[in-house]
């Protein structure tokens, strides 16, 4: 796979299949942000037309309790939670009870986009602080809000 996740937000070409990251910086990870218990939020979409930004003023944001095997999602408008079971390379994710606000078209659009890969069997791959969660029609970037805990 062609595709790149590069440090300030180039353009890329979408993704196809399962996310892949292949950042700029060569050296190997010496910390690991897990994917529970981490808020990542959200950076960029990638869909058929390429790779965007999130727009200004939008903070959506995923979490995953693996405890409780849930995940929470707020969009920029709505919050949600879905059920969760997690292997080394996919998340099963059940249906996503959702808020009902309706807010800008922008916000709308990435709140659309968030929950069209976000269910079912999604592929995703940690890097680092970055999150790539979806495949080959639309994949969520995200970024860790805080440094891993040592």
């Amino acid at each position: 796979m062609a595709d790149e996740l590069q440090p300030g937000g180039a353009a890329k070409p979408p993704l196809s299949g399962s996310p892949q990251i292949n950042p700029a910086d060569p050296d190997p990870a010496s910390r690991v942000w897990p994917l529970g218990g981490t808020t990542w939020v959200l950076t960029e979409i990638r869909d058929a037309q390429g790779a965007h930004a999130v727009p200004g003023g939008i903070r959506s944001t995923f979490e995953v309790d693996t405890d409780e095997g849930h995940l929470y999602v707020e969009t920029g408008c709505n919050h949600g939670r879905a059920s969760v079971s997690i292997n080394a390379a996919s998340l099963q994710v059940g249906p996503m009870a959702l808020t009902r606000m309706m807010c800008p078209d922008s916000v709308m659009w990435v709140e659309h986009s968030i929950v069209a890969v976000l269910q079912g069997q999604v592929p995703y791959l940690i890097y680092r602080d970055i999150l790539a969660v979806g495949g080959a029609d639309k994949a969520l970037v995200y970024r860790s809000d805080l440094p891993p805990a040592a």
